[in-house]
């Protein structure tokens, strides 16, 4: 008992020593509610229907609970870090089916007037770019198909600069493969612009790598894959407008490549300081090598009431159609539910 004891007041005093040298953050996102959709998945019989809903990883904003910490190390230096998890609101699971802890964050680095340097898994310069003139900012991510673009969310092994100058901002990373034999099998590279200036915002990145694109794990299962997305935004009181357009190619094993080409428009209006509706387009071209190319043409109109600057609620309505090789029927949702800051 007495060394417990003793080992609680150690844990403790510990505690409070990093606690008095680094701030550190506990916050997150806790969003629930209720979809419907009239051809949401096929039934146990093959047939498409319409399902009913709670469960999810955040409708409209990502269920998220993370900490962060910043330490001043003078001179304008700091070091900082993120871990981040994120989980489903119908259940209380992690997010993930592998149940791994940190999956939407888990970075370290180091930060001053130059910019900041971090390793670790955590967002992709994709990723980063095109949530600069997404319409819908990354909110209904499950509906919208732009935060998974390319399977470029986010980075393992990830090793990330990003500086902003007046307003230009300039971002550069290499995320290792760890493919044993090989320093390229596996990895990905990227560079982005982008600058912000006035009512103006603009933004393009590019992306490069091998990914395993074969169930075998062996040097001729690498193959080579390209992304580049291009976009802007303009904001002028109470309206914003954003267009935008992404392209990912992979090369097959087999020879030829695989193309998704994403392009997208639409806005926002804040009809009042509590309430705002957001309206956008977005089409989805998939061009395999070995088939037909097939189209999903999506339509979502959001709208949102502030309850408080922490606490809102939401629905939305977004049709999705669907031609070509995507032979599966036209999908109407509907979502309504309350998300809460903290």
């Amino acid at each position: 008992m007495k060394k417990s004891l003793l080992a609680l007041a150690v844990l403790g005093a510990f505690a409070a020593s990093a606690q008095a040298q680094t701030g550190v953050t506990v916050y997150g996102s806790f969003d629930a509610g209720v979809r419907h959709e009239t051809n949401a998945a096929t039934d146990t019989a093959g047939v498409y229907d319409s399902n009913t809903t709670m469960s999810s990883n955040g409708t409209y904003n990502s269920n998220r609970l993370g900490f962060k910490g910043v330490e001043d190390l003078g001179n304008g230096l700091n070091a900082h870090f993120v871990l981040e998890l994120g989980f489903n609101s119908g259940t209380g699971e992690l997010n993930n089916v592998t149940n791994q802890l940190f999956q939407r964050s888990a970075y370290v680095g180091l930060g001053g007037a130059w910019g900041s340097l971090d390793l670790g898994r955590q967002y992709s310069i994709n990723f980063k770019t095109i949530g600069k003139y997404d319409p819908f900012n990354y909110k209904y991510t499950g509906i919208v198909p732009l935060a998974g673009q390319g399977g470029l969310t986010r980075l393992n092994n990830d090793i990330q600069y990003s500086g902003d100058f007046g307003g230009v901002g300039f971002m550069a990373e290499y995320a290792l493969g760890e493919v044993a034999g090989s320093t390229s099998n596996g990895s990905t590279g990227a560079v982005g612009a982008s600058y912000s200036g006035g009512p103006f915002s603009v933004g393009a990145a590019y992306t490069t790598g091998k990914r395993n694109v074969a169930a075998a794990d062996t040097p001729a299962a690498y193959e080579d894959m390209d992304n580049w997305t291009v976009g802007g935004a303009y904001t002028i009181g109470p309206f914003r407008v954003a267009v935008g357009y992404a392209e990912n190619q992979q090369d097959v094993t087999a020879g030829g490549e695989n193309k998704v080409k994403d392009a997208w428009v639409g806005g926002s209006y804040a009809l009042s300081p509590a309430a705002a509706l957001s309206v956008a387009y977005y089409q989805t071209k998939s061009e395999p090598s070995a088939a037909a190319e097939g189209k999903r043409k999506l339509f979502i109109v959001g709208g949102t009431y502030a309850l408080s600057k922490r606490t809102n609620f939401y629905a939305d309505v977004d049709n999705a159609r669907y031609d070509g090789s995507l032979t599966r029927p036209n999908d109407t949702g509907i979502s309504v539910g309350i998300n809460h800051l903290f």
